[in-house]
């Protein structure tokens, strides 16, 4: 085997070039971020009371205010700089991998750590880790129209240039590490595939919106204010004040910042759980899915597979099916700890497995080392084969492997052998066992003959079936879904009866579901699989075109899909589903480019704890807009019924400040990051065009809002009559944290202690306003008197 570079000679090579990473304009900012706290509509409108104050000759309120500006800009770039750096780890998390030879073994390593005289080992779908030229090719193909534009990917051969960020379509070979980093073309020209930027998410659109109109509203009703109040003879600084506290009643400045934090924290808390978040949209979008389009293979099941039985045709046959398993291989055994790893596909290692395992003779040992390989065919979506050709002792030998049913059409054998054939393994595929067939021929013109060409008149080697048990976690998962009012649909490439047995294991499928083939797919009018997705939970032997059309088919029906996807082929449906996810470990490159979210484990069970989190975030993101909105309409009314009923203003512009930050913040953002709990997957998942604001939430918002202004309003008007406006202030600034804080409770409505953080933000806000209500420094910054 070909020994690569030495550890040693790796080692010095960091040194001498660096790490294999470009360099592009940095997308997070400290600085910027800061900068960026300064130009808002709340700042502007907060000056401006600074100013109106100092004029009043009121230097304490001024210094306060302004003091509240700075305390503001700094809690926004706090929450924000939380926020990016959650989404960092994101992006740190999602670091791409490669296999290299090094030491004379093959390894994984992080594409950053590649160094020029690296061979890297290229499959389909995988994008390229540096630039290079094509140490060997197997049919290989890659696509350039990153660097060229041109859509159509390119043949490579043996010694052409190859580039980083292009990615192989088609074939698989070796390259040889010239240029990395900033080097490479695409680092010349300032471009990486490493980042993700990330955009402003629908929810985040929508809650901006709803500020501008809160803040719309506001300047509406303190143009009105301020002509009727100069009718009534009021004074003009007054009035002005009213003004002032109704601007700052209005806007929830602290909104944006609470979804912003909400959201990033939310997608590092799904990234502890394996469920590492692409997009921030798909928070959103997961939390609504109601159609899970998922694999069967290294999803639902372990990916851990072996060869449980074997059937050959005749014992004389036996070591040319095993060297059938090796030859073409894509698969390598590295002993790890005393045991042995497997690296590449899971089913040729089971195969490869198998194979080594075999007690060969001395003969047929040399034999199998002396096999050379002229030619590969990598797998056929369509047939589900792979194709090799080899040389044995100049012989030439036309190897192929995958699905029972193509084999065995591609194989001499009479119909009746072909009828016993595939009773044999429908017998396996029952056991829910994976059947892969082999066959071969000698075949001395090979050169210049096409695929199909090869692939006729072959003789019939044997069955391997593999067993690749369900994961422990995934009946249960599926009957979380099924319970949350997730449809779950199997659509794999695999024998319908094996993917049948695997369904039922897991729960997919009861007595009155059905399974249905590509081949049937194919036959059937729109009209009838319209009819067809509302009760068949398995769709197998499918291709990438199957997969994309049941997408198609679902969402056509107001369906909000997910689907899983790990192959180069699947990232058309990826990318037109809802919600793409793509797997971790088995996944190409391209795969998890076209997804939204990367299952890092592979495993269904984590997509429906993603699922858990999506609903989670987003009830505690419509939970907390509520509270802030509620809170801010409730002050807002406050001044606009005491202007409407000739009183003095209940609450100062300073008072007002006092509850958006702490009353308003704490509280907010507490029920943003709140736990949650089983009931969120007992529910029905929200419907596509639900609103942030439904109908109920916003009759709520309302009632709620007058209620604790009139209360305010009322207890305001009494002490004020019959005490002094000092105290009356005094009241009904507390009495609205007071009311605000019930408002928390009621909105989040749930047991008393499943979240002490927020009980302790409520105790927190409570005991600072006792604080400034009762200590005499506090109590003239805020002109309260008790």
């Amino acid at each position: 085997m070909e020994q690569g570079l030495s550890s040693i000679q790796v080692s010095s090579l960091q040194q001498q070039f660096g790490k294999n990473s470009i360099s592009h304009h940095e997308t997070f900012s400290a600085i910027k971020l800061f900068l960026k706290q300064f130009p808002t509509i709340i700042n502007a409108i907060l000056v401006l009371a600074g100013i109106f104050s100092l004029l009043i000759n009121q230097p304490l309120d001024a210094s306060f205010i302004f003091a509240i500006i700075v305390l503001d800009i700094l809690l926004g770039f706090s929450q924000e700089y939380r926020a990016e750096k959650a989404i960092q780890k994101l992006k740190d998390l999602s670091q791409p991998q490669c296999l290299v030879i090094r030491d004379g073994n093959i390894i994984e390593i992080l594409i950053e750590n590649l160094v020029p005289g690296d061979v890297v080992i290229l499959h389909e779908g995988e994008r390229l880790p540096a630039d290079g030229t094509i140490k060997s090719d197997s049919h290989l193909e890659i696509d350039e129209s990153l660097l060229t534009g041109e859509s159509l990917p390119v043949s490579k051969k043996q010694n052409d240039p190859a580039f980083r960020g292009t990615y192989v379509s088609k074939g698989k070979g070796k390259l040889f590490v010239t240029t990395i980093g900033n080097n490479t073309r695409i680092g010349q020209i300032a471009k990486t595939l490493i980042s993700v930027k990330e955009e402003a998410t629908p929810l985040q659109k929508q809650i901006v919106k709803l500020a501008r109109i809160f803040t719309l509203g506001a300047i509406i009703i303190s143009i009105l204010i301020i002509p009727r109040g100069i009718y009534s003879k009021q004074s003009l600084f007054p009035l002005l004040l009213v003004v002032v506290s109704i601007a700052v009643a209005a806007i929830p400045e602290s909104l944006p910042a609470v979804i912003t934090i909400a959201l990033s924290l939310g997608a590092n808390k799904m990234a502890q759980k394996k469920a590492i978040v692409r997009k921030l949209t798909s928070i959103e979008t997961i939390g609504a899915v109601n159609v899970i389009l998922t694999d069967k293979t290294g999803t639902l099941t372990q990916n851990n597979m072996t060869v449980k039985e074997i059937y050959v045709p005749n014992e004389g046959l036996l070591h040319q099916l095993i060297h059938a398993s090796i030859v073409g291989n894509t698969a390598h055994i590295v002993e790890k700890e005393n045991q042995k790893k497997i690296i590449g596909d899971k089913t040729d290692g089971a195969l490869l497995l198998w194979a080594t395992s075999q007690k060969l003779t001395e003969k047929e040992q040399q034999e199998s080392n002396q096999i050379i390989i002229l030619d590969e065919f990598t797998f056929d979506p369509q047939n589900k084969v792979i194709t090799t050709v080899a040389s044995l002792h100049d012989k030439p030998y036309v190897i192929v492997r995958g699905a029972p049913e193509t084999i065995l059409s591609f194989s001499k054998i009479t119909p009746k052998e072909k009828e016993k054939l595939i009773e044999i393994y429908q017998n396996f595929a029952i056991k829910g066992l994976r059947v892969i067939a082999l066959a071969h021929k000698i075949e001395p013109k090979h050169t210049g003959l096409t695929r199909k060409e090869l692939e006729t008149n072959l003789t019939f080697l044997g069955f391997l079936a593999l067993y690749d048990p369900p994961r422990p976690q995934a009946k249960q998962a599926v009957i979380d879904a099924q319970h949350a009012g997730i449809a779950v649909v199997m659509v794999t490439g695999d024998n319908p009866l094996t993917a049948k047995t695997i369904a039922t294991e897991v729960g997919i499928l009861d007595g009155e579901k059905t399974v249905l083939t590509g081949e049937e797919i194919s036959k059937m009018s729109n009209s009838e699989l319209q009819e067809a997705i509302k009760h068949v939970r398995v769709f197998a032997r499918t291709t990438p075109e199957h997969k994309m059309m049941l997408v198609e088919l679902f969402q056509s029906q107001n369906a909000i899909v997910g689907v899983t996807g790990d192959g180069i082929n699947d990232a058309l449906a990826l990318k037109k589903a809802d919600v793409g996810i793509s797997m971790g470990r088995k996944g190409t490159d391209v795969a998890k480019e076209a997804s939204d979210i990367v299952l890092s484990d592979d495993n269904f069970a984590t997509l429906i704890a993603a699922v858990f989190e999506g609903r989670k975030i987003y009830t505690n993101i419509v939970n907390a807009i509520t509270y802030l909105i509620t809170g801010n309409l409730s002050e807002l009314l406050v001044i606009f019924f005491a202007s409407i009923f000739h009183m003095a203003t209940p609450l100062l512009p300073t008072q007002i400040l006092w509850i958006n930050l702490v009353t308003d913040g704490l509280p907010a953002l507490a029920l943003a990051n709140d736990k949650g709990g089983k009931y969120l997957l007992e529910k029905t998942p929200r419907k596509k065009e639900q609103p942030i604001i439904t109908k109920n939430r916003f009759i709520f918002i309302v009632i709620a809002g007058i209620i604790l202004a009139g209360i305010v309003v009322y207890a305001f008007s009494f002490i004020d009559d019959h005490f002094s406006l000092e105290k009356a202030r005094t009241l009904a600034f507390g009495l609205v944290v007071i009311l605000e804080m019930i408002l928390a409770i009621i909105i989040r409505g749930k047991s008393l202690f499943s979240n002490v953080y927020f009980y302790l933000t409520i105790f927190i806000t409570i005991l600072l306003q006792l604080i400034i209500t009762f200590v005499p420094f506090f109590q003239q910054i805020f002109h309260l008197s008790i």
